[in-house]
């Protein structure tokens, strides 16, 4: 069953080393991501269709690309161990185990946060929501928009709703970013640990 909560909290508990098992604070990067939104969302308050096209292009891709991931991961459950029975062995094919369960969970946190942001981006795509011309002399209709072009309330309302979406549009953007980062490096990793190192080549 999707449980937003458990992708969150399984993806949260993949920030440690790998060797030394020594968790890593995620405070620093959630300061860091948190004051470059809010700076990106002060200085560029609005972003022309095209962009937010080609981000929505964009993701697609890396949704693809996260998808195909999982789809081997899931693969990769299925096939026997040849891993030696020493005891050696045992905590190498243990530990890579663990390492797979965690890709898994990276994957479906990436995913969720760039389905997010794509829900975000259609919506700063979205036209501005008009009073048919059939209705706009309709009682109602016509003191709303009566309202609408002599109160400041209806600016102020749109102006916080608008620079609150875009400081979560640029918040996820980062996020995926930072998340695609990871997953790529992660994967790498995990195909490294599974060949037991990549030996360099020699030049």
């Amino acid at each position: 069953m999707f449980n937003i909560e458990s992708i969150i909290r399984n993806n949260n508990a993949t920030f440690y080393d790998f060797d030394t098992r020594k968790r890593r604070s995620q405070k620093p990067k959630v300061a860091v991501l948190t004051a470059l939104s809010i700076a990106l969302a002060i200085l560029c308050p609005k972003v022309s269709d095209n962009l937010l096209a080609g981000f929505l292009a964009v993701q697609s891709i890396l949704l693809g690309f996260t998808f195909n991931v999982m789809f081997f991961l899931v693969g990769q459950n299925k096939e026997k161990s040849t891993e030696p029975q020493s005891i050696e062995g045992q905590l190498r094919a243990e530990r890579i185990k663990t390492l797979y369960h965690e890709l898994f969970y990276n994957v479906s946190y990436f995913n969720l946060v760039a389905i997010m942001s794509i829900i975000t981006a259609t919506g700063l795509l979205l036209p501005t929501m008009e009073v048919p011309y059939f209705l706009q002399h309709v009682g109602f209709f016509q003191s709303y928009l009566h309202w609408l072009s002599t109160s400041t309330v209806p600016t102020v309302i749109g102006t916080i709703f608008h620079d609150s979406l875009m400081f979560v549009f640029y918040l996820l953007a980062c996020e995926v970013v930072f998340s695609i980062a990871r997953v790529i490096g992660r994967t790498s990793f995990y195909f490294e640990r599974k060949m037991g190192g990549v030996p360099p080549l020699d030049c």
